[in-house]
């Protein structure tokens, strides 16, 4: 075999020629992948939240924006006079708020959304004067007075 040099092996061109062949098809089979059309889909953020945003920090940024102060967040009536203390420094009232918390008041202090001021404290009442607009639009003055909750008869 050594002594056949002048005849090219065919085994030796085949290698060559398959490779081309190779490569052809691979761009073929890319060119069908590029032409079939590929579902897209898109995401809808509406109504969700971000959920890179850390949920804690959204609750601190919540309450800034009602930045209002917890006695003024609920209606007067659903506060209930707890409690009246009395001494060199005036009266004062405890209130329990509808979230359950208490909180001491006295005259002067801002309770209620409708912007009520405390007026008065009693050994037994505490009186409220709100302001609000009629059907008029005039802005009209109205007391609310509560009653400090007396014990019930038959408890000691």
């Amino acid at each position: 075999m050594a002594g056949c040099a002048d005849k090219p092996k065919p085994a030796e061109k085949a290698p060559p020629a398959q490779q081309p062949k190779t490569a052809v098809t691979s761009t073929a089979a890319q060119a069908k992948v590029e032409e079939i059309p590929v579902a897209v889909y898109a995401y809808s953020p509406a109504g969700r939240r971000d959920p890179f945003m850390p949920i804690i920090i959204k609750e601190e940024k919540k309450a800034l924006a009602g930045n209002q102060a917890p006695l003024e967040r609920f209606p007067v009536n659903e506060f209930k006079l707890a409690g009246i203390v009395w001494g060199g420094l005036g009266y004062h009232a405890m209130l329990e708020g509808p979230d359950g918390k208490g909180y001491f008041i006295r005259v002067g202090t801002k309770i209620g959304p409708n912007q009520g001021v405390v007026k008065k404290i009693t050994q037994t009442t505490m009186i409220i004067e709100e302001k609000y607009k009629d059907p008029t639009g005039e802005v009209n003055r109205k007391e609310i007075t509560i009653e400090l909750r007396k014990k019930q008869e038959g408890t000691p």
